[in-house]
This record gives structure tokens, sequence and C-alpha cells, in this order.
């Protein structure tokens, strides 16, 4: 099993759209790698008032042409 992470941070004061960024670069790695096999997906998010928010995506998934 392999894992692939996705993450980004946030500016400080300002409320960038993070979902559609992580869900463009997402989509286009899943295009690009059409053999895998999804098997589990976890999200993680951090950040205080003072502190960028950092989202963190993690897919674990198997090759399927290895």
């Amino acid at each position: 099993m392999k894992v692939k992470l996705f993450m980004n941070t946030g500016k400080y004061f300002k409320k960038p759209n993070l979902s559609n960024e992580l869900e463009n670069e997402i989509n286009q790695w899943l295009e690009v790698n059409k053999q895998i096999e999804i098997k589990e997906i976890k999200q993680a998010c951090c950040g205080g008032s003072l502190e960028p928010a950092l989202t963190v995506i993690s897919i674990w998934y198997d090759d399927k042409k290895n």
C-alpha cells in the first residue's frame, strides 16, 4: 500500500478558497493515476487565530500496475 499527501496552507487573516485548490490538485493527480485503487482517504486540519490554516489530505492506495 502507498500513500499520497496533499497539503495546502491558508494566509493570515484571509479566507482563501483552499478547498477548490486541493480539489483541483487531487483530481489532476487521480486523472494521471487511473490505475490506482483507493483504499482510504483521511483529512486533517489545524491552525489557530494567528496561525495559517493547514489542511492535509492523505490518500491510501494500491497501484494495480505493480
